[in-house]
């Protein structure tokens, strides 16, 4: 029998996680969005040999579990490579690059997306590549970047909890403790869903309300 009321005490335990959590979620969504323009730039610009290897290296990230860089970035560096990384470290740098491969596609699917009499528009004014997509073609494609950014924020936040392999304690770490010691696993992970429910519903709805307004952009172009 499911006894909700055992685990009302223990809340506030679970909540002193969310700092945490958010914490790793915006290093990983920044540094992501640091690493991602730069390697959309460079695939969109086709480069001999240097686009394909960092598509290559995009493939890797977005067809890999993070848990599994997490997992190896923390117990196997320091055996091959002697290099050590603290926690927190280890689980913001494994879900940035997870999120520098999703968001660099979203990034180049933009700026693919803007019209390419845009492109032609700022070569006959004699821009160079570099400054037409950095003041024409970007600004222009920002509006196709919120939304699914958005939505990638939401999934960021969600992988957060993969931090509680090792035992890093956010919201997911600090349940299964809990649970380990009161032997209430279902009301516990019920309450901690709860909790990412009322951080990552918000981004949803504006997630959708961008979607909305960016299905405007490019219309009759």
């Amino acid at each position: 029998m499911l006894r909700f009321d055992t685990i009302l005490g223990d809340i506030p335990y679970l909540l002193l996680g969310i700092p945490l959590t958010l914490a790793i979620t915006a290093v990983a969504f920044v540094v992501g969005i640091l690493i991602a323009l730069p390697i959309a730039m460079v695939r969109s610009a086709a480069v001999p040999v240097i686009s394909p290897a960092v598509r290559l290296l995009v493939d890797f990230f977005r067809t890999t579990p993070p848990l599994v860089h997490i997992v190896w970035a923390y117990y196997a560096l320091p055996v091959i490579a002697d290099i050590k990384l603290d926690a927190f470290t280890v689980v913001a740098g494994a879900l940035a690059c997870s999120a520098a491969a999703q968001m660099s596609e979203i990034f180049r699917g933009a700026i693919v997306a803007v019209p390419r009499g845009q492109w032609d528009a700022g070569q006959v004014i004699g821009l160079s590549y570099g400054q037409r997509l950095w003041w024409v073609i970007l600004p222009q494609s920002l509006r196709l970047i919120y939304a699914p950014a958005c939505n990638a924020l939401v999934s960021l936040l969600k992988q957060s909890s993969l931090a509680a392999v090792i035992a890093l304690p956010e919201i997911m770490n600090r349940g299964w403790l809990l649970a380990a010691q009161n032997f209430r696993p279902i009301e516990v992970l019920t309450a901690i869903a709860i909790m990412y429910f009322a951080l990552t519903w918000p981004l949803v709805l504006l997630a959708g309300y961008l979607e909305r307004r960016s299905g405007l952009a490019f219309q009759g172009d």
